[in-house]
């Protein structure tokens, strides 16, 4: 009877731990799923932007945001909340390490400038918006969330500086703050 005890109150305590690990996990796990993600193909372009060997540019020297062209993504969110976007980029140096980017509407020059920290190759960056910061200092707004209602809408990026590669956007639930 001991033992049978000892195994009764052994269940009683590992059970709710095992079900309070799930719920956060499930909690976390949605809180990181892709909305959409997208390949660089995937985007209407307008030039100077252009597409070769899977990933997106400015084939341009550095542009202003009226001569950067535009990479238009469409997608559609089903629950309305803040969004952030994950992009696979490189950003090899100082000089090439930066676009316009914004969503529903044309993006704003300096506040919505995201200083893509340098890479070595294509790795994920979370994107953010210049806004009171600069090119040198931290972007004000990092992450960039964006509070989208329910519906159609469509990630703005324009060319800025060349150099700046950009493969794959993912649109995801932005983390809690």
């Amino acid at each position: 009877m001991n033992h049978f005890s000892s195994i009764v109150l052994a269940c009683a305590l590992v059970i709710p731990a095992l079900a309070q690990d799930a719920k956060t996990n499930v909690i976390t796990e949605t809180n990181t799923l892709p909305i959409q993600s997208f390949s660089a193909s995937a985007a209407v372009l307008t030039a100077p932007m252009a597409f070769t060997n899977d990933y997106l540019f400015l084939a341009s020297d550095q542009a202003d945001i009226t001569s950067g062209g535009k990479a238009l993504f469409n997608f559609t969110v089903t629950n309305a909340g803040n969004y952030v976007i994950e992009a696979l980029v490189n950003a090899p140096d100082e000089s090439s390490n930066s676009f316009f980017l914004n969503i529903d509407a044309q993006p704003e020059d300096p506040d919505m400038i995201w200083d893509v920290e340098l890479t070595t190759g294509f790795e994920k960056r979370v994107a953010d918006w210049r806004g009171n910061g600069s090119d040198s200092a931290s972007d004000q707004f990092a992450p960039k969330r964006f509070n989208l209602t329910t519906g159609a809408h469509q990630i703005v990026i324009v060319g800025r500086e060349p150099g700046t590669l950009l493969k794959s956007l993912t649109i995801r639930p932005a983390p809690p703050e």
